[in-house]
């Protein structure tokens, strides 16, 4: 069994990822380290300039992933600020905001896996959707967007979803399925 070590302190993420990669046979270590995140730019320049040096300070291979929210009605937006966005405006200030506007929407999630002293590999997932103009499931243990995210295909929110069909579909499934095949080849190679 192979073994990484996910870098991250959203705990939702570690058992996405360790579901997934349990798949290809990969054990998720969950390292809880903050480390800076330079916003500039896109989520894949997020993932570039953070995950090198936390391979290089750790001395051995990390994965680390990043997760932008992007509304079709606004450019770009909330994007990279998903968590501050939410703990700014809350839903009554995101539902109010999309009230009358497209409420198309997606997730866009990179995975990047890094080795001291080399380039990092980038994986990426996108899940097309919807904002509904209500929330659900506040009682249940999820992360914010899940509770007022609808995916294309399907009728009711992701908080509503048990663990493994999220995570047949999902933005960051699709990355890390991505980062457990790489990592299989490599192993085999």
């Amino acid at each position: 069994m192979s073994k990484i070590t996910f870098i991250t302190t959203n705990k939702h993420k570690v058992l996405e990822a360790k579901a997934v990669l349990k798949e290809f046979d990969i054990k998720v270590e969950h390292l809880k380290v903050d480390y800076p995140e330079d916003k500039e730019g896109t989520i894949h320049d997020v993932v570039i300039k953070a995950i090198q040096p936390l391979a290089n300070k750790l001395k051995k291979p990390v994965v680390i992933e990043d997760t932008g929210l992007f509304f079709e009605a606004f450019v770009h937006f909330p994007g990279l600020y998903p968590k501050y966005i939410f703990e700014s405006l809350g839903y009554k200030g995101i539902l109010k905001l999309l009230k009358n506007e497209n409420n198309k929407a997606f997730f866009l999630t990179v995975v990047g896996y890094c080795e001291p002293n080399k380039e990092p590999e980038l994986f990426e997932g996108k899940m097309p959707g919807i904002i509904t103009d209500k929330v659900f499931n506040l009682d249940k243990d999820a992360m914010p967007y899940d509770r007022i995210f609808i995916p294309n295909g399907y009728k009711d929110t992701i908080s509503h979803m048990p663990m493994d069909l999220k995570n047949s579909f999902s933005q960051r499934a699709q990355a890390f399925r991505k980062l457990g095949k790489f990592l299989t080849k490599k192993v085999k190679v």
